[in-house]
């Protein structure tokens, strides 16, 4: 019995060194800025960063810069009518997280710890909206048209394709978001938030050496 104590304490201490260890390496690394590609070319490309105090959603316009999103995810994978949408919001994550977990209340350990060490696969989850110009949680950024272009590139390494384009993986929560494939594996090290902070890079933000929270990826952007 005493010995089953000692393992049980000592797993404890483990878990919580470990994580007090996690925390704090984000928080250091998150103040180290990394620098983005330079922006040379007129910074007339506008889109968003979106923070819902967990995760960083990336708003681009649904049309723009030499990119119409509506060929890549079509209407056609959505329940409702999203042609009247003028931007889409794109966010990297867990599979079954994000298929489990509608709102927080949902949480459940299986899925969470499924994401946490590599078990589940990832999806990009794509909501078709509004502009966010004006909201409290969405800072508005600019880039170049190079700048754009890298970050069109990024995403579409980030999706699995078939012939060119996304493959549907999921439905949405509501009638205007849906899942689709993407390459990768969420972790405690990538997480969606670190995948939000790379995307913005590729636009010339400078962002964190590592930011696995929304607050860190937040705290650094800046408007050319």
């Amino acid at each position: 019995m005493g010995r089953l104590w000692r393992w049980c304490k000592w797993t404890c201490c483990s878990f919580v060194a470990a994580g007090l260890f996690y925390l704090i390496s984000a928080l250091a690394l998150g103040k180290i800025p990394s620098a983005g590609n330079a922006v040379a070319g007129p910074a007339d490309y506008v889109f968003y960063a979106c923070d819902n105090g967990v995760h960083v959603d990336i708003v681009l316009p649904a049309v723009g810069g030499g990119r119409d999103w509506f060929d890549y995810f079509p209407a056609r994978d959505f329940a409702g009518d999203v042609t009247m949408a003028s931007h889409v919001a794109l966010g990297w994550g867990a599979r079954e997280f994000f298929a489990t977990t509608r709102s927080w209340v949902d949480i459940r350990p299986i899925p969470v710890l499924r994401a946490l060490f590599w078990i589940d696969r990832s999806v990009m989850h794509v909501n078709y909206a509004g502009d966010p110009r004006g909201r409290e949680n969405c800072r508005a950024l600019r880039t170049d048209r190079a700048g754009s272009e890298a970050m069109f590139r990024f995403i579409d390494q980030s999706l699995e394709l078939a012939n060119g384009l996304p493959i549907p993986a999921l439905g949405g929560y509501d009638l205007y978001d849906a899942f689709y494939a993407a390459n990768g594996r969420y972790s405690l090290f990538r997480t969606c938030n670190v995948w939000s902070a790379e995307l913005l890079r590729e636009s010339g933000q400078k962002m964190a050496l590592w930011s696995p929270f929304s607050f860190q990826v937040m705290g650094l952007l800046t408007s050319p």
